[in-house]
């Protein structure tokens, strides 16, 4: 096991839930450095991810855990199911992965919008990445059997969903919107 050289990093290690190693870093404690693994009891064959910060855990535990909630979102969607209806369950997905923890969906996403490092774009674009892609592969499809006109540029409306989701997920996610009118007005943006 090493650490990291140079500048203010140390190791940190995320295990099994991954939430733990968050949890681990008290969310509202000052300083930058954190070391997660004793918190969380973490044991051997850890997976050893560096971080400055109890933001940059934050953010890498969620591009892995969000990365793999959409994939498997759109893996085990039933190919026969209206689009709007394949969209609304992907999204549905992505909501119960933050409302494990509003708290910690609420700094995260706070983080995101306003990170204090510019250089988190990489990851985010990657993750970003794939959700536009597996709702363009959708649009494709529903073009492709005629049930959405030709007319839509995939990766366009991919996005342009991704958008209306968002803003209603910080709506729910702010206190303005309950969870039920944030679908109800999903939906029918959609």
């Amino acid at each position: 096991r090493g650490t990291a050289h140079g500048g203010d990093h140390r190791l940190v290690e995320v295990g099994q839930p991954a939430d733990d190693a968050v949890r681990a870093v008290d969310a509202r404690a000052a300083g930058n450095d954190i070391e997660a693994g004793h918190g969380a009891d973490i044991g051997t064959g850890t997976l050893f991810l560096y971080a400055r910060s109890k933001e940059d855990l934050l953010v890498m535990v969620f591009h892995e855990e969000m990365l793999a909630t959409a994939q498997e979102a759109f893996n085990n969607l039933p190919a026969d199911m209206l689009l709007i209806d394949q969209v609304m369950q992907v999204f549905e997905r992505m909501v119960l992965y933050h409302e494990r923890d509003l708290v910690l969906a609420r700094l995260l996403l706070k983080e995101i919008l306003m990170p204090d490092r510019q250089d988190r774009g990489e990851e985010l674009s990657h993750l970003m990445g794939s959700i536009y892609t597996g709702f363009a592969q959708l649009i494709a499809s529903a073009q492709r059997n005629g049930s959405i006109s030709e007319r839509f540029d995939p990766a366009l409306t991919a996005q342009s969903m991704f958008a209306i989701y968002y803003l209603g997920l910080l709506s729910w996610l702010g206190g303005i919107a309950t969870r039920e009118a944030f679908f109800a007005q999903l939906r029918s943006q959609l």
